[in-house]
């Protein structure tokens, strides 16, 4: 029997009408869609395809994927996960993966790509709107000009204030808990003015910053900061 493909599909940041036509031929055609969950059972990613798709004849597949930094755990997710999917793979169905952003920016398909990989499965990766570029779309600001290069740094264990020292454009993603020492840092390094953030871009709660003085140190996980 041949055995079915693994698709890494790319959804856009939120916002339905961001998700390319060949993610939704993809999804379309395919009979099993998985997606990652925190623990709630609950999919933002399937919430924002289920706006653009019927998925009512669809099986569901929700892979969870712990928010936490312990290897053990997360090594024992991605296992878990590559294997439900090898499983559907091998009966010779295909399985669409959803994944928030673009699937080549902090994925957690990533780390299930390479282990089917590993194992000689049929892998296809499908392009989308990162939820940089979406943001500075509605933040009407250029992220790059001439030579002047882009950062994306994740906000959680690095040194950000090194970070904010670097030349060219910064995106901050990934903050989480972090946000309170970056506003720390780029009010003493004095960058206050050339700050900017979306939250929850794309979604029905989305909210623009322009300004730190506009920032909130509550500002949720979904929330990418631009320093120019």
């Amino acid at each position: 029997m041949e055995k079915g493909k693994l698709y890494g599909v790319s959804i856009g940041p939120g916002d339905p009408e961001l998700i390319t036509v060949k993610a939704m031929n993809i999804i379309s055609k395919s009979k099993y869609i998985a997606t990652p969950h925190t623990g709630t059972g609950e999919s933002l990613a399937l919430s924002i395809v289920s706006q653009a798709i019927d998925l009512s004849n669809k099986e569901i597949m929700l892979l969870e994927f712990p928010m936490t930094k312990d290897k053990d755990i997360l090594t024992k997710s991605h296992n878990e996960a590559a294997e439900a999917i090898i499983k559907v793979l091998d009966s010779g169905e295909d399985v669409a993966m959803l994944n928030l952003g673009d699937v080549t920016i902090y994925s957690t398909f990533d780390y299930t790509k390479d282990k089917l990989v590993e194992r000689g499965y049929d892998v296809q990766v499908i392009p989308g709107v990162t939820s940089f570029c979406a943001s500075a779309s509605e933040l009407k600001i250029g992220l790059t000009t001439m030579n002047e290069p882009l950062h994306i740094i994740p906000a959680s264990g690095i040194d950000i204030k090194e970070a904010l020292k670097m030349p060219g454009s910064k995106v901050f993603m990934k903050i989480g808990r972090s946000m309170p020492k970056l506003i720390e840092a780029i009010e003493e390094l004095g960058l206050q003015d050339n700050v900017y953030a979306v939250e929850n871009c794309g979604l029905e709660n989305e909210k623009v910053y322009k300004g730190l003085k506009e920032f909130d140190e509550k500002m949720g996980y979904f929330t990418i900061v631009v320093v120019k």
